[in-house]
């Protein structure tokens, strides 16, 4: 049900998985250091079988393996005239955006493959793979990649689930983790060293960062500091953190590790905004931070009649206001507010209750509904 790109991409072969058992334990391998590389916020996908609230790479069952786990697991698809639906895990190795995949057919068991993928050609199969499923509430998909040398960073890993087509040809994206629910909306989770959760028998594992968390606001209400905060695993003092959060511009604070690898940073956000911190070169997780607007109103009336509508709006995004009488369909009047300022000048207003709508501009924030004020 996908489209396929050119096979001569794709660097993965059948024989990387002849070593591979014929199937994958039922029960989903637990994430290394317990920490998830993805999550994602359950009902942003709309079908519950594709909609992803986490997914890890992992070598806690003895081999390279990836597990993506959904709102409520049934393996089929969702639309009736669909063929077929699947979940794909990707990540970056060798220059080239590789993926294990579920492909979950109408009336049959889940099958697996591996491939390279672009966002142009889409998935291009190049193996079959194994794996096994548990259906359910946060049920998963457990898939079989190939081995990789110990110390290989599989990068910049993410989700696609999709079920069914917009058009002929095209798959009809369900959920993107971390992110949203499109392509245009990619975001990445943390990057995975391998080796880093069973180094070979016998080996002293390298002191060097293998994982990196990070944790931020969900949401924030209006400009204010946020608190971001984590770990590098191993644990230990002195690492060198950087943390980028992305508004309009992307700005770059550097923290130094604790004794047990954790770190924190205070930063001021003023709109929705994403955040990554990279260790050694190992990045985490992108998380989003998203802005919920403020609106305040005060009205007086001059001696000359004149009504005066003032407001102050945080964060202090430029975007635009409508004044909106109670049960009122069309707007009063409209501004624009700038540096978290507006003031409308109404000569003839109908009495009543008013409330201000706020909409900054770009989304850069939610908008926001104002406290009532009342024009007598």
């Amino acid at each position: 049900m996908f489209r396929s790109g050119s096979l001569a991409a794709g660097a993965l072969t059948l024989a990387a998985f002849a070593a591979l058992p014929a199937t994958a334990s039922a029960v989903p391998p637990a994430p290394c250091n317990n920490a998830p590389q993805i999550t994602d916020p359950k009902a942003d996908g709309h079908h519950p079988n594709t909609d992803v609230l986490a997914a890890w790479l992992t070598e806690s069952g003895g081999r390279l393996q990836a597990v993506i786990q959904v709102d409520n697991a049934v393996w089929e698809p969702a639309h009736d005239d669909s063929a077929a639906a699947g979940a794909a895990l990707l990540y970056e190795l060798g220059g080239q955006t590789r993926y294990v995949r579920v492909v979950m057919p109408k009336g049959a068991a889940p099958v697996f493959e591996a491939g390279t993928w672009t966002r142009a050609g889409g998935f291009a199969k190049t193996a079959d793979t194994t794996g096994a499923v548990t259906a359910g509430p946060g049920g998963s998909a457990t898939i079989d990649l190939p081995a990789v040398p110990a110390g290989t960073t599989l990068a910049r890993p993410f989700v696609i689930t999709d079920d069914g087509f917009d058009g002929p040809g095209d798959p009809h994206e369900v959920d993107v983790a971390p992110g949203g629910k499109t392509l245009d909306e990619i975001q990445f989770g943390a990057d995975f060293v391998a080796g880093a959760c069973a180094p070979p028998a016998g080996e002293s594992p390298v002191v060097r960062t293998t994982a990196i968390a990070v944790s931020a606001p969900r949401t924030l209400t209006g400009s204010k500091r946020a608190t971001i905060s984590g770990k590098v695993t191993p644990a230990r003092g002195g690492v060198p953190v950087d943390i980028t959060v992305t508004g309009d511009k992307p700005v770059t604070r550097r923290v130094t590790t604790a004794a047990d690898g954790s770190f924190t940073l205070a930063v001021t956000v003023t709109q929705t905004s994403k955040v990554r911190a990279v260790a050694e070169g190992l990045g985490s997780e992108t998380l989003t931070v998203q802005m919920r607007s403020r609106v305040r109103i005060k009205v007086r009336r001059l001696k000359s009649g004149t009504v005066v509508v003032s407001g102050t709006t945080s964060p202090k995004l430029s975007g635009r206001i409508l004044l909106l009488r109670t049960n009122a369909v069309k707007a009063t009047a409209r501004t624009t507010a700038r540096d978290g300022r507006f003031e409308l000048r109404l000569k003839r207003p109908q009495r009543g209750r008013y409330q201000a709508v706020f909409i900054p501009s770009g989304d850069r924030a939610e908008r926001s509904t104002s406290n009532t004020g009342v024009i007598r």
